[in-house]
């Protein structure tokens, strides 16, 4: 009974740990149609990207009141997914269309050549930069992959999976990438020859997405089958499944420093792990759409969620805080010998009756008492010299 009661004690204290994110800080404007991607920008570019129903392309500012910077239609059908290179200089846009487009740092069109026997024939669902910076990465609803060279910019290879791809994510080897679909496997391909080099093996339906943690250790995944998964890396075996308690996963993220991650489901709900323990630190309740996109900013105190709405016309992504807990700042009591001298230096010291008697008789109590000098404090300042030098001096 005993042991009964301190674990649903334990239990009861992990729930009142949990933050609840009751709103959005703020829902961006300009949207007249669903977004289905929507993304807090890497590098110096503090921007945020937004991909919507009505074709259109959002730029706005990461930082509070998130004002838009930039609105332009973009594809001829409804942008699907963005992606930035990992500087933050490049956005590439996939849609409805069948077309892939890459936007420089002036949003300005970068102009790829055609190739008709290289070539997406229906949605675009996925897009990622390798890391460094020489190849974009396409994948459609009809399995195929386009590999997209930035130098020469146009289309040099593409290969055929046979499955609805919805999301990629990169691996230590730039050789190869993850990709996920319409299947329960997540699959490390080999991009030379399109060879399947190992398989995730734990989801029981659709894959929506996954992530990579920074650090390269963790991969991160969200199916239709409920749940979201952590595997290793390096072992390739699941680490843990994350209590997600949705109907279905529809994004995943990792923040800038792995130290956590973000589901995202269906429903609405949003919930933020910490990445080694699996525990819950913060978490949005059920809303009125559905998450498409999701991402943390540099910082990982905000959140970026794509919202496709349900029964409402709120279009525009949503901004919240992630409660993310701030690091302790040091105690006075916990302070080491170092800091503990060092504060001392600052703190007033009372003076003593002989230094006291010193001052009133004229002398500096911190210097030693020399008969010679008199040890006196100067009633005034010496008079300044000024010292000239001959700007043409004579000659000898």
């Amino acid at each position: 009974m005993r042991k009964i009661l301190i674990l649903l004690l334990f239990l009861t204290n992990q729930v009142f740990a949990q933050e609840i994110i009751k709103k959005p800080i703020k829902v961006l404007d300009n949207h007249s149609n669903d977004v289905s991607a929507a993304r807090f920008s890497p590098g110096k570019f503090n921007i945020i990207a937004s991909g919507t129903w009505d074709q259109k392309i959002n730029i706005f500012n990461a930082d509070s009141p998130f004002n838009l910077i930039k609105s332009w239609k973009a594809h001829e059908a409804s942008v699907n997914c963005l992606a930035f290179n990992y500087t933050g200089s490049l956005l590439a846009s996939g849609g409805r269309d069948f077309q892939v487009h890459i936007w420089d740092s002036l949003y300005r069109l970068v102009p790829l050549f055609e190739d008709v026997k290289i070539r997406h024939e229906s949605n675009i669902n996925a897009l990622m930069f390798d890391r460094v910076g020489k190849f974009l990465f396409s994948g459609c609803e009809s399995g195929k992959i386009i590999i997209w060279d930035l130098v020469g910019k146009k289309a040099v290879k593409q290969l055929n999976t046979g499955v609805s791809i919805n999301c990629f994510a990169p691996y230590t080897n730039t050789s190869s990438i993850f990709v996920a679909g319409a299947e329960s496997k997540i699959k490390l391909l080999n991009l030379v020859n399109g060879q399947v080099l190992k398989t995730f093996d734990g989801h029981t339906d659709i894959v929506n997405s996954i992530a990579i943690s920074k650090n390269y250790k963790y991969l991160l995944s969200g199916s239709n089958d409920k749940t979201a998964r952590l595997w290793d890396l390096k072992t390739f075996k699941q680490i843990r499944i994350l209590p997600v308690n949705c109907w279905k996963v529809t994004a995943v993220a990792f923040s800038d420093d792995s130290k956590y991650c973000i589901t995202a489901c269906n429903d609405g709900s949003i919930k933020i792990w910490e990445t080694e323990t699996g525990k819950l630190i913060s978490h949005v309740e059920e809303q009125n759409y559905n998450i498409r996109d999701i991402s943390f900013n540099k910082n990982a105190d905000l959140i970026c969620a794509a919202a496709m709405m349900k029964n409402s016309e709120e279009f525009g992504p949503r901004i919240f805080k992630s409660k993310i807990p701030v690091p302790a700042k040091i105690q006075p009591g916990n302070s080491t010998k170092l800091q503990k001298d060092f504060d001392s230096l600052w703190k007033p010291n009372p003076l003593s009756k002989e230094d006291s008697l010193l001052l009133k008789q004229g002398k500096n109590p911190s210097l030693p008492n020399n008969s010679k000098t008199g040890n006196t404090i100067p009633t005034k300042l010496d008079s300044a010299r000024i010292y000239k030098t001959p700007m043409n001096p004579v000659k000898k």
